[in-house]
């Protein structure tokens, strides 16, 4: 028996994967030219690290907390 075919954006899980589909589109974009290339630079320092390097540390941390965020999401949505 064939199972039923979602498509992106009709039901609460579909547009749970749209939405995830473009935050990851987003964090590969900010880390990849022309928007790193705001960031590109040696100058500010911060904690003795150039720019460039927190720049990817903090999309790498605002990743992390939505990937978590996504995973308690589904499991509130499949509990339920």
């Amino acid at each position: 028996m064939k199972q039923p075919v979602e498509v992106a954006g009709t039901s609460p899980t579909g547009r749970n994967n749209l939405w995830f589909i473009i935050f990851a589109v987003f964090i590969a974009l900010v880390m990849v030219f022309p928007i790193f290339g705001l960031a590109n630079r040696v100058e500010p320092r911060v904690l003795g690290m150039p720019f460039s390097m927190i720049w990817v540390i903090f999309w790498i941390g605002v990743e992390f907390v939505v990937l978590v965020a996504f995973f308690l999401s589904e499991e509130k949505r499949e509990a339920n």
